[in-house]
């Protein structure tokens, strides 16, 4: 079966055509690569011993800054463990221990991130190679391997398995909700998330929603929302070359909601995402209901992705959360594809880079 979306006929051999490093494969396997994730921080333990920190300076950008956002928001933080991770994206004077991220190696700031300070207050490097590895094994800095060839965003899986599993043995987890990932439901989340039908795949749906529309992001609970959307517009941007924007509930109802009558006059339409299940329910009333019939008046379209109601009542943050990630990151694939955009390439990324050093 095919779809048609503007002229794309969208069926296997076209997407391979528009898609020819197989970026939704890669997104697909999320599954794999959070068990793979968790053998390697085994193996890792098995040679390294870990100290438990109370407080953890995690550096990082991009896709390897999001993992810490990530964790955090599916509840690794205090009580549900006893320690709490601080995810920084700048260099700033700290004492505390590092764990440095970069998928590649060769991040400047996280290479610098972990140089510029004594390699003892560096708790661990992570990396699929590059000069992290090389400087935190000079240095006798733990460092764990990540396995390599993939484009950051996509390999998001591997660092998310490690470092779960890494503070799991290290710390361990009070909540029951955090000791494992919902992997059968993955693995037939992107069995799903393959097939070519709006009718059958949801992340396709999303993504034909999405073409020729501007998204705004308006999330609905204070920890998971804002790092899916963190998460989301960054996707949005390299897989799909699309400008987003976003902000959070309850904040937005106490000034954006204003601004409202200017959604109307944007080009491309927006359509608005609410992002997340409303948090306090039964403590303060619900406001999508009436955001929603204010945007309707004024013209502008929405929808809700509320993992409860996409995934089942199921409380575990967690669970949730990895599984609306999945979701979205296949959908800003899609929405590359359906718009002619291979997800893979960043030019404009890479010429930055190469302005910025000089190449």
């Amino acid at each position: 079966m095919t779809i048609t979306t503007k002229a794309i006929q969208l069926t296997e051999t076209r997407l391979k055509q528009l898609d020819p490093s197989n970026m939704l494969g890669m997104t697909l396997e999320l599954d794999q690569q959070l068990v793979r994730g968790c053998e390697i921080a085994d193996e890792f333990l098995l040679h390294n011993k870990l100290r438990e920190e109370p407080l953890l300076d995690w550096f990082g950008l991009g896709g390897s800054a999001v993992s810490g956002d990530l964790l955090q928001a599916f509840g690794l933080e205090p009580p549900a463990m006893n320690g709490r991770i601080f995810v920084r994206r700048h260099a700033r004077p700290s004492d505390l221990p590092r764990l440095v991220c970069s998928y590649s190696g060769n991040t400047v700031e996280a290479v610098q991130a972990l140089t510029e300070v004594d390699s003892r207050q560096v708790w661990l490097a992570v990396s699929s190679g590059g000069r992290l590895e090389q400087k935190a094994n000079a240095a006798h800095i733990p460092y764990l391997n990540l396995p390599g060839g993939y484009p950051p965003r996509a390999a998001v899986g591997f660092s998310l398995g490690a470092l779960h599993r890494l503070f799991q043995k290290v710390y361990g987890f009070h909540a029951p909700e955090l000791e494992s990932w919902p992997l059968t439901k993955l693995a037939e989340d992107a069995k799903r998330y393959a097939l070519l039908t709006r009718e059958e795949n949801p992340a396709l749906d999303l993504a034909v929603k999405l073409v020729d529309r501007t998204p705004v992001i308006y999330t609905c609970d204070g920890l998971l929302g804002p790092a899916l959307a963190f998460r989301m517009r960054a996707q949005l941007a390299e897989n799909s070359k699309v400008w987003s924007h976003s902000s959070d509930l309850p904040e937005l109802a106490h000034n954006e909601v204003e601004a409202f009558a200017h959604l109307a006059q944007v080009l491309a339409p927006p359509l608005v995402m609410f992002l997340g299940s409303w948090s306090t329910a039964g403590t303060f009333a619900d406001p999508r209901g009436p955001m929603e019939e204010l945007l309707t008046k004024l013209g502008v379209a929405t929808l809700r992705l509320d993992p409860q109601e996409l995934f089942g009542d199921s409380r575990s943050r967690l669970a949730q959360g990895i599984r609306l990630m999945l979701l979205l990151d296949a959908a800003t694939v899609y929405l590359a594809i359906l718009r002619a955009e291979d997800p893979l390439e960043i030019p404009r990324i890479t010429g930055l880079k190469n302005l910025l050093t000089g190449s």
